[in-house]
Order: C-alpha cells, then structure tokens, then sequence
C-alpha cells in the first residue's frame, strides 16, 4: 500500500506543471550614475537614494586628478555638473572637493554635494548592491596613466571584486584590466555606430567584441538591440546589458528579449515595470 502510495505521489509531482519563473526576473535594476534623474548624478546622495529604491547595480564614471585620485564624474570638465570649470585631470583632488556636484541639478530640494571620489562610492555601496565602474577617457581621448591599476588596487582593498563590473568604451581597458585581475568582470561598452559599422550582423558583432576583449558582458545602446543581438550574446556565453532606457514600452521590450541588465536614470519606474 505504502509503494502505490509512493508511486501516485511520484507520478502527481512529475505531471504538475513547473513554477513559473516571475516575468523579467532575470534582468538586473542598473541605476545610471546613481539614478540621474532622481538626484544628482553621480553623488553620493545618488547612490544612497538608489540603495533605499533597492537596485541591483549602480553604475558610475571614474576619472584622475592632476595628484593621481579616481574622482567620480562623467564628463572630464567638472562644468558640466558642478560650479566649476577645468579638466579633472588637470585639477588636485582638493580643489574638486570644494565645488557643488549639485549646482547643475533641475530640484532644487537637493542640499550642495560633494564630488565623491570612487574609494568613497565603494564604501557606500560595499555588501549592499554592486556596482559598474566605467573608466573614462581624458578630453582628448586619451587614457588616464595607471588607471586600471588604481580601479583594481581600490576595489580589491575592500574585498569587492565579486561585486564590480569594470566597463569600457576603450577595449585596451578592458583588456588591461583582465590582465591585472582576471577575477572581475568586465563589459564592452558600445555606441550605434560600433553596431552599424559591422552590419548591424548580431554574430559578427558579438565574435568581434570577444575576440578584441575577452569582456564578459557586451553592452550597447539600447536603440539597435535587436532580439537576435541578445540571442547571439547568450549564444557565445557571455551576457547583454544595455542603456540608457528611461520609456516602459523600452524596458519591457529588452527584458522581453532576456536582457541581462537595463542601465535607467529612473531605476524606480525600471522596478516597477519589472513587478518587483
């Protein structure tokens, strides 16, 4: 009686149906520069305000002082975003502090903000969400002397190299940075025109970036992701993320596709589409 039992129990749970996996469960939150369009980017309140939406991932930009610091901005002027002027690289850390990484920002809710440095947004977000560290390149294009050295040398201080992805429009970069440290992982960065000069063919595109990189995440645009792109990703191995998407008609269509991650300025609007 126990084995008639048994093999009725075996026979239900072999013919239920299997649970079903959350629409979008697989795509990760990325908060651009810390959610840019819900604070100063690139800031620690940024980041902060994206550790209580409750991201995946942070995303920020990393560029060296003229005393050899990683100062968190995206563009090398510090005009942009702050009351300043002048090129990070050619400015000391010091004076960087004293401007206001806030003075640029639409809500005038948010207090003055200091620059942060990368050491600091490592702090802030160490066991709490990972983090994507774009290294950035000078106004003339040119590569910042031992920056992926000191972007490995900070990261591995804080035992954080399972939390970080190192990103790139440079491809040397990333190269250089999987030489330093084969342990992090790192993603190709790539505008339209990269896509569109090989084509827009989803298999060379993808073999072009592993043979020129060896990156483990490619990561373009998100306009001419196509659902064979990811296909062709996936099929070599490695993962897709793709930015800046700020429409829920966008968000929904590449994470119906099984994109990896979407980099948002609006992580919150990006969770809510994912049903999280």
């Amino acid at each position: 009686m126990k084995l008639c039992l048994l093999a009725i129990l075996f026979l239900a749970a072999c013919s239920a149906p299997p649970t079903p996996i959350p629409p979008y469960s697989h795509t990760l939150v990325v908060a651009h520069r810390g959610g840019s369009a819900l604070a100063p980017e690139n800031t620690l309140g940024a980041f902060t305000n994206a550790l209580q939406i409750g991201v995946d991932m942070v995303e920020t930009d990393v560029h060296v002082s003229k005393d050899g610091e990683l100062v968190i901005m995206h563009d090398p002027s510090v005009s942009t975003t702050t009351n300043g002027s002048g090129q990070i690289g050619d400015l000391l850390l010091a004076d960087i502090k004293k401007l206001n990484a806030a003075a640029k920002f639409a809500d005038a809710k948010w207090s003055p903000q200091e620059v942060p440095t990368l050491a600091q947004v490592l702090d802030t977000v160490k066991g709490k969400t990972g983090i994507q560290i774009e290294i950035k390149l000078t106004a003339g294009n040119a590569r910042y002397p031992g920056i992926e050295r000191k972007v490995v040398d900070q990261v591995n201080a804080r035992g954080m190299a399972d939390q970080v992805i190192v990103i790139s429009f440079d491809f040397p970069t990333i190269k250089a940075i999987k030489a330093i440290d084969a342990r992090i992982k790192t993603g190709a960065l790539a505008r339209a025109d990269y896509l569109s000069s090989r084509g827009n063919n989803s298999e060379k595109i993808v073999e072009d970036v592993i043979a020129t990189t060896g990156a483990d995440y490619f990561m373009p645009t998100s306009g001419p992701v196509t659902e064979a792109l990811v296909k062709a990703v996936h099929g070599r191995g490695i993962k897709i993320g793709t930015w800046t998407v700020n429409t829920a008609e966008e968000m929904r269509r590449l994470a119906g596709w099984g994109v990896d991650g979407i980099t948002s300025d609006r992580p919150d609007e990006l969770k809510k589409v994912l049903g999280r």
